[in-house]
């Protein structure tokens, strides 16, 4: 494969709509993991970015991409990126093909994908993003336990294997219903920015959303100061940026969907993991009585599972290091889960991790040879 960074370029053309949904977040995250990982783009002006919603819109000024109208006839050192082949494609060469997809619910019996860790926001990212978290890992702890984000809405679940997830909004009401001093509610920034500022808080922090909103370049400086951050199920998914974040800036993340992530998160080393409100109030409890080294332990391990599986360098990475030619590439969707969630078992990929056959004994010949 080859690492030259004058040399290393991906041609990216989509076909269909399903990479423009989540206002253009899947478009920008798939192509802003190749720029900031030392990669030229050259992608397809096919487009129509003024239709997209504001995250759609940071592409034509993402560093190290280009618009070009042609397929490049230099394509045999070029990563080739579709969602859908174009026929126009099919006679070229490349370097390697990536066809992303969108379906973790499914077994793919045969193909070994790759996934793609899901990232942090769209407008956290960035090729210093590196140096910031390394920087804000060494933030002094102010808070145990935190949570700030939406609730209004966030009733519905879709998930049921392999349990049946507690929606968001109940997870955090559980939380606040607790009527004692373990629990704080925190409405204007005056009081957030002074618990801050105070010395540590053993105490759960929840910020009421509809009254207060974190700005976007306080977020993270904000989140590395707590020990643990409260990480309930997304709207459409379980899946949310805020635990990829979490755990970026060494926050330990309470968790109800750890089977969601490749490998899954393991309770009491890099997570804490509940299941239904009393079990959440349960731990909780136990949180709030954890010694300093238990946590620093956690803590450590938490950032360790994020350089090793979140770390959009490996992503980069699988897909350079796979000999085979073609590879498939897989994101978690909002439109995926809701289509497919009732198909999630045993044999999907998101569960499994590898391929249904991936333990037998002709699947390991078969995948030796193609090596």
């Amino acid at each position: 494969m080859n690492t030259d960074p004058e040399q290393r370029v991906v041609f990216a053309r989509f076909i269909d709509d399903d990479i423009l949904d989540e206002m253009g977040r899947l478009l920008y995250s798939i192509l802003n993991i190749f720029a900031t990982n030392g990669y030229q783009i050259r992608l397809f002006d096919n487009i129509d970015f003024s239709a997209l919603d504001k995250y759609g819109q940071l592409v034509p000024s993402m560093p190290h991409l280009t618009l070009i109208d042609k397929v490049p006839e230099d394509s045999a050192r070029m990563l080739y990126l579709f969602d859908r082949e174009d026929k126009s494609c099919a006679h070229h060469q490349w370097q390697k093909k990536v066809q992303v997809k969108f379906d973790l619910f499914a077994p793919y019996w045969f193909t070994d994908p790759v996934f793609m860790p899901y990232p942090v926001h769209p407008l956290l990212s960035g090729a210093d993003l590196p140096q910031r978290l390394e920087t804000l890992r060494g933030n002094k702890k102010r808070l145990r336990i935190f949570f700030s984000g939406d609730t209004e809405g966030y009733t519905k679940n879709r998930i049921h294997y392999p349990n049946t997830k507690l929606p968001r909004l109940m997870a955090i009401n559980a939380i606040l219903e607790q009527r004692d001093n373990k629990t704080i509610r925190v409405d204007n920034a005056a009081t957030l920015n002074q618990l801050f500022k105070d010395e540590y808080t053993n105490s759960c922090v929840v910020v009421d959303n509809s009254k207060l909103r974190i700005a976007p370049e306080d977020w993270l400086p904000d989140l590395s100061k707590t020990d643990f951050f409260m990480c309930p199920p997304g709207f459409c998914m379980p899946m949310c940026h805020n635990v990829i974040e979490a755990m970026a800036v060494g926050a330990i993340p309470v968790i109800n969907y750890p089977e969601w992530f490749n490998p899954s998160l393991s309770h009491m080393e890099n997570c804490i993991v509940f299941d239904d409100e009393k079990d959440l109030i349960n731990k909780i409890d136990a949180i709030l009585a954890m010694g300093e080294q238990q946590i620093s332990e956690m803590r450590r391990k938490a950032i360790d599972y994020y350089e090793k599986f979140l770390n959009p360098r490996k992503f980069i990475s699988d897909i350079e290091s796979r000999k085979e030619n073609n590879i498939t590439a897989l994101m978690i969707t909002d439109k995926n889960t809701r289509k497919n969630a009732p198909r999630l078992n045993k044999n999907s990929i998101l569960i499994t991790g590898k391929p249904v056959f991936a333990n037998s004994r002709w699947y390991k010949l078969l995948h030796s040879l193609k090596h």
